[in-house]
């Protein structure tokens, strides 16, 4: 796998989660969103995900264990997170994301747009396909990519996949929907879960890798 500095010059309008907010909100109001060639149903989601932002913001709760365990570690940790305006999931994960990050002061958030970023998004493909939301976390002292999580935690994934294929005749829309109940119901626990996991063993290796140097 190919590993990128965090300060690879090739990464395009890096921002930070409140200014990716401000972003899809002024896209909003101007009944625009993200991407290369936005369709009018783009247009139209980027509506229905700044509302599930919102309120993914107030409903979110960050996990004890996983702040615990990101806190009392000295990380130096950046996240980079690739999403689009109008990506349904991304809605839904990045408020989770970002809040995790606020709680630890060690890991420095970056999000980025897919289109604008093709070279990065090409290192963390999913069976070949650019899905997103995409998370990279880089050691900022090393440039080395620790994990790379995404496009949807585990469980959600899962849950699609038994779904669809318990009702093969269901329209893509309905299948949608059926996703964002599951996302208000789980609140975001699932995307801690993935991330407690791949972070428990990103300090393991690293804590290995410590002792073999001594």
């Amino acid at each position: 796998m190919k590993t990128l500095s965090v300060l690879e010059p090739t990464l395009l309008n890096p921002l930070t989660y409140d200014a990716y907010l401000t972003l899809v909100e002024d896209l909003v109001s101007e009944q625009r969103t993200t991407g290369e060639e936005p369709t009018a149903q783009q247009v139209a989601n980027t509506q229905d995900n700044l509302k599930r932002m919102k309120q993914m913001e107030k409903q979110f709760l960050l996990l004890p264990g996983l702040r615990n365990m990101l806190q009392q570690h000295h990380l130096n940790w950046e996240w980079l997170v690739l999403t689009e305006a109008w990506c349904g999931d991304g809605a839904q994960l990045v408020p989770a994301i970002a809040a995790i990050a606020r709680a630890v002061p060690s890991i420095k958030l970056t999000i980025l747009l897919r289109d604008q970023n093709p070279e990065l998004m090409e290192t963390c493909l999913t069976k070949g396909t650019r899905s997103i939301p995409k998370l990279i976390c880089m050691d900022a002292s090393t440039g080395e990519r620790l994990f790379t999580w995404g496009p949807r935690p585990t469980i959600i994934q899962n849950l699609f996949l038994k779904h669809r294929a318990a009702h093969p005749r269901m329209s893509i829309e309905e299948l949608v929907q059926q996703l964002h109940k599951w996302y208000a119901q789980d609140r975001g626990l699932s995307l801690q879960l993935d991330l407690y996991r791949l972070a428990e063993q990103a300090l393991i290796r690293n804590e290995s890798c410590l002792q073999a140097a001594v």
